[in-house]
């Protein structure tokens, strides 16, 4: 069964991200291709569009997208020096995290609320599994996971249970791990117990920070000048490697020294964020978190 996808803040992001009709752009994260399709539809026959994803399930629906302007790559974003020239880029947009269909879909192992393994791989090639973080690595190692990825402050109590728990037999399966987390936390929320635990899990499998921060560092040279990037995220520590990724680095120089023209001139203008409406919200309640900045090069 196919299982639809609603892209957060589409309307809004396609709209700020596609000026030119006639330009080059990039959809950095496939997914199932809504934002795709919304950039298609605003392109002229010139203009051309490429996307990046490693999720089996989104070649598929590529292939479904019968375009000339529309080119797919099964290949981590992070990877787009080998794809995209330097300064011939109008636009790219990062839609952060995991998808609708992913989430819903038990066997690839990323809910806490339906039973799978413990998977959680984008890219079904590759061996990392949280199978192996959650029965292989060290109670450090477990506990700086879930702190530096899931801001998770019981960290090291979760990671001692799970030790504990693999001692006396195999993990089985997402549930049997978010139990384990639910009862290792002491402190209760409004939130699953296990929900910042299986999102740093996640990030730790796909290594999903070094390719946010990867892909912007090359972006940097990719876009030309009014060029855009448009950043989705739904987590705290991607919003601010996407903000201090274009952060202006203030000149060292001394105040006497004159100054040609431009030399302080800022490279990059970096939106305040953007939240998703209410009617969104209700709409899709899974967007509630969402934070979308834009980033142009002056």
């Amino acid at each position: 069964m196919r299982i639809k996808h609603i892209p957060v803040l589409l309307d809004r992001s396609v709209d700020l991200l596609v000026r030119d009709p006639d330009g080059l752009y990039l959809d950095c994260t496939f997914g199932r291709g809504g934002h795709t399709r919304k950039i298609l539809e605003k392109l002229s026959e010139k203009g051309r569009l490429v996307a990046f994803d490693l999720d089996d399930d989104a070649v598929k629906e590529a292939k479904m997208i019968s375009n000339e302007n529309f080119e797919f790559y099964k290949t981590n974003f992070s990877e787009i020096n080998q794809f995209i020239e330097n300064d011939s880029l109008t636009g790219a947009i990062i839609d952060c995290g995991v998808s609708s269909p992913q989430l819903d879909q038990a066997e690839r192992g990323f809910s806490f609320q339906k039973d799978g393994p413990l998977d959680m791989r984008f890219n079904k090639d590759q061996e990392l599994t949280c199978s192996t973080i959650i029965h292989n690595y060290s109670e450090k190692e477990i506990s700086d996971i879930l702190w530096k990825l899931g801001e998770e402050d019981e960290s090291r109590r979760i990671a001692r249970f799970i030790i504990k728990r693999r001692e006396l037999k195999k993990i089985d399966g997402t549930l049997d791990l978010a139990n384990i987390i639910k009862e290792a936390k002491r402190k209760k929320t409004k939130k699953h117990a296990a929900t910042k635990s299986f999102q740093a899990l996640r990030m730790a499998v796909n290594s999903e920070l070094e390719s946010l921060s990867r892909c912007l560092e090359s972006l940097k040279n990719k876009l030309i000048e009014s060029g855009k990037i448009v950043v989705i995220s739904f987590h705290s520590l991607e919003d601010r490697i996407a903000k201090q990724a274009f952060k202006n680095k203030p000149n060292l120089v001394e105040k006497k020294i004159p100054l040609f023209e431009g030399e302080l001139k800022q490279e990059f203008k970096v939106s305040k964020v953007l939240s998703p409406t209410d009617t969104e919200i209700s709409m899709n309640p899974r967007s509630r978190s969402a934070k979308m900045r834009i980033i142009e090069k002056l």
